[in-house]
């Protein structure tokens, strides 16, 4: 087990070096002057000279990367362009909220994809509408749900309030938007999951004892499909990081997703890749968690990939 945490840390560091050398790299790509984007378009060659030896921007590339790795080795993410504050307590400030985001749209997830594919896969036949709800959500991009639940439940039927904030009531359309759209996935392989465990010599047995039906669900079936669905869970905190940014911009969510659009769109690199960083450390951290949780509901995890 040490050695499988061990492994595990040693590639998740080598992970989030590869995303610090690749969103560095990438840009470069991006057209744009961050020195004009921060003094104005008015602003005078010699100003701008200025704010490029400033910020060491007509350096090499190698030599930018070098002493931008250096600082980060010491947990300095750099200093944002546009605010003039450190990247590390901008993000601090944001990531509660994107947090607060992201465990709400688990719980949505969970609960109506765990519900919806246990239902399926105790019944001998797969509902075809369902199934096809399953496609339909599936092939869905997560912003088209998103200005369609703000049309429909912000805009014709203003149950929900459209106006940004972190409140309780603000929280719930952007985390039906990714909730609904990740509840397939779950309902796929709790579905595979009970049919397999439905199919198992011990759910045999059980029948065979003559326990009831909830009960041979309720502690055979469901603590055996508990494995997998953890495992998802750790998948989604990186796709729950990629869908954020467009589902905090349509809703006004104050969170780390709409941070990195306002990066993006006034060139402010250093919160660009300090944003990256944080979530690509989120996502190893997760990961490592699922994979200690999943081998505590399930021993033999921890001889996979030994």
């Amino acid at each position: 087990m040490a050695r499988r945490i061990g492994i595990r840390i040693l590639l998740g560091l080598l992970t989030i070096v590869a995303v610090v050398l690749l969103t560095f790299v990438l840009q470069y790509v991006v057209p744009g002057d961050p020195a004009r984007s921060i003094a104005g378009p008015k602003a005078s060659p010699e100003v701008l000279a200025q704010i490029h030896a400033r910020l060491h921007l007509d350096d090499p590339l190698w030599s930018q990367l070098g002493h931008y790795l250096a600082s980060v080795a010491t947990g300095d993410l750099g200093t944002s362009y546009s605010h003039d504050q450190p990247v590390l307590s901008l993000i601090l400030q944001r990531l509660p909220a994107t947090a607060a985001l992201a465990v709400a749209a688990l719980v949505v997830e969970v609960v109506i994809g765990g519900l919806w594919g246990l239902w399926e896969g105790l019944r001998p036949r797969r509902s075809m509408l369902l199934a096809t709800v399953n496609v339909g959500l599936l092939s869905m991009p997560v912003f088209s749900l998103g200005f369609l639940l703000l049309l429909a439940l912000g805009y014709k039927l203003p149950l929900f309030p459209i106006d940004g904030g972190t409140g309780p009531a603000q929280i719930v359309l952007p985390a039906l938007t990714l909730g609904v759209l990740g509840a397939p996935y779950y309902a796929n392989v709790m579905r595979d999951s009970t049919r397999e465990a439905l199919a198992s010599a011990y759910v045999r047995t059980a029948v065979a004892k003559g326990l009831s039906r909830r009960r041979i669900v309720v502690r055979h079936v469901l603590r055996n499909t508990a494995s997998p669905v953890v495992t998802l869970l750790g998948m989604d905190v990186a796709v729950f990081l990629s869908g954020v940014v467009f589902v905090e911009k349509i809703f006004g969510w104050p969170g780390i997703g709409q941070m990195q659009t306002e990066a993006f769109a006034s060139l402010d690199r250093p919160v660009l890749t300090g944003t990256v960083i944080v979530a690509a450390t989120l996502v190893v951290v997760a990961n490592l968690l699922v994979d200690l949780v999943r081998t505590a509901i399930d021993p033999r995890a921890a001889s996979e990939g030994l």
